[in-house]
């Protein structure tokens, strides 16, 4: 059993000064479905608990003109079930019900799975390939915002000062016509933790020249980051069979010796080619990969 002290601070201005008065020996708990069965494993002995959950500035998913700002508590149902998200960031829809079983979907939430800094979490992928920003406060230093890509430097070692606190997700809404997709492959449908996932998100021109492509995979790595020399292969280009093929190889030079076991190359190889294909297939209208809003 576990000896700490647990805080449920009135205000956010309250939390930060705990966590400025504790932060080397604090750890902060919102949903606490990763965090709880560390505790219970005793793969962690913090001296102080900050309980955020109840936060009314930490919660609510706002429009702000053409962005929308996700509070870190959010939970993954209420990223499944709000409008504005479905109308405008299917990407975070698809990969939100991706995570667990209804009851860790009901209980965890957004700034948990990004600040956990694992691998293999499914929707820090998605928020990286919609080109997410964080914001980050202090009690010291105030209020600063970093890329999502930037979220983790090493698994398990988020980003984050030790007297910061995540206070919101900001994302662009997709402009109209944008597609995106993502898949989870993992040993079973839920509560499961994903051997590999794959974001995209993907835009074309009149002409059907590819103008902006995003491609993130999850737990392939030992944490979430674009692409970029895949991106480079696709972007400006008319899409084709040997295109795709090229995009599929390079994507997995890029990869193979970082992190991943052998294994996984030609299911993700597939993966990839299938989801692109899609993207760019003239019936994606119809099929739920597609953003035409």
């Amino acid at each position: 059993m576990q000896n700490f002290s647990f805080y449920s601070p009135a205000s956010l201005e309250d939390a930060l000064i705990y966590l400025s008065d504790h932060a080397e020996t604090c750890k902060i708990i919102a949903g606490g479905t990763d965090l709880i069965p560390n505790l219970r494993d005793e793969k962690l002995h913090p001296r102080h608990m900050l309980n955020v959950l109840e936060l009314e500035e930490l919660g609510g998913i706002s429009e702000i003109e053409n962005t929308i700002r996700i509070g870190p508590t959010t939970t993954f149902a209420e990223l499944i079930e709000t409008a504005l998200i479905n109308r405008f960031l299917p990407l975070l829809v698809k990969s939100s019900s991706q995570v667990g079983g209804p009851q860790i979907r009901n209980r965890g939430t957004i700034g948990g799975n990004i600040c956990t800094g694992s691998p293999a979490a499914d929707v820090l992928p998605a928020v990286i390939a919609l080109d997410g920003e964080l914001e980050l406060r202090s009690k010291k230093n105030g209020t600063r915002r970093i890329a999502a890509s930037e979220a983790v430097q090493a698994p398990y070692n988020p980003n984050l000062g030790p007297d910061e606190l995540l206070t919101g997700i900001f994302i662009h809404k997709l402009k109209p016509g944008t597609r995106c997709a993502y898949e989870k492959v993992a040993t079973r449908n839920a509560m499961a933790r994903a051997f590999m996932n794959l974001s995209i998100v993907l835009q074309r021109d009149e002409e059907g020249v590819i103008s902006d492509v995003r491609i993130v995979p999850g737990a392939m790595m030992a944490f979430a980051r674009r692409i970029t020399v895949a991106e480079e292969v696709l972007a400006g280009k008319k899409p084709d069979e040997f295109l795709i093929a090229k995009a599929a190889e390079t994507l997995l030079g890029d990869l193979k010796g970082v992190w991943i076991p052998d294994y996984k190359i030609p299911v993700f190889r597939n993966i990839f080619k299938r989801l692109l294909g899609e993207l760019l297939s003239e019936s994606c209208r119809n099929k739920e990969r597609v953003y035409a809003d």
